[in-house]
């Protein structure tokens, strides 16, 4: 018995347009793939990155016989912003034993003794919604005492060296496409994402 099978003619014409359409499925993938890759570019050039920096100054007075007269040290706290876009600032406190506190009545209200050694010359609200720019920095606080006292305000501050502070300055920020990243003053390395 013979089984008639039904032949499909070989036609150029079919196989023209079965390539058009593969050609165009694979073009409208390779441009969906460019599309992406230029978001995540434009994303990536405009991404912050801050970093805190603590900074110990010392000046040295001399009188007119070359004697040492005094030395003033300032200690001072900045972050900067080495990324490629603004910051833009979403939340900033400061931790201490594991309670929060207020930036500018972090000091008063913790530490009121600093100000018999020293004075503060300047202590800076890190503003929610503001920004810090490409390349800038914002000084958070600056102190300047007598380095006569200094191991008092070691001891007072019960800390060995002044790289280590006894608080922790945390700060919540984010790019322009809303990302989110967390960076403290104790520790290095790269921001943590929220």
């Amino acid at each position: 018995m013979k089984t008639n099978k039904r032949r499909i003619p070989f036609r150029s014409d079919h196989v023209m347009g079965f390539a058009a359409m593969v050609i165009s499925l694979l073009t409208l993938l390779i441009f969906m793939y460019q599309t992406h890759l230029l978001r995540e570019q434009s994303r990536l050039s405009v991404k912050p990155r801050l970093t805190f920096s603590k900074n110990i100054d010392r000046t040295i007075t001399l009188s007119k016989k070359d004697s040492l007269t005094s030395t003033k040290v300032s200690l001072s706290l900045s972050i900067r912003n080495d990324g490629l876009g603004p910051a833009i600032i979403e939340s900033n406190k400061v931790v201490h034993q594991n309670r929060e506190f207020d930036i500018l009545t972090f000091f008063d209200m913790v530490y009121p003794k600093l100000r018999e050694y020293g004075v503060f010359n300047q202590i800076t609200d890190l503003k929610v919604g503001g920004a810090i720019p490409v390349s800038q920095s914002v000084n958070v606080f600056s102190y300047f005492y007598d380095i006569v006292d200094e191991n008092k305000i070691k001891s007072y501050l019960e800390i060995s060296d002044f790289q280590e502070l006894p608080f922790n300055i945390s700060v919540v920020y984010s790019s322009m496409y809303q990302e989110k990243w967390m960076v403290t003053s104790n520790e290095e390395g790269h921001p943590r994402e929220r």
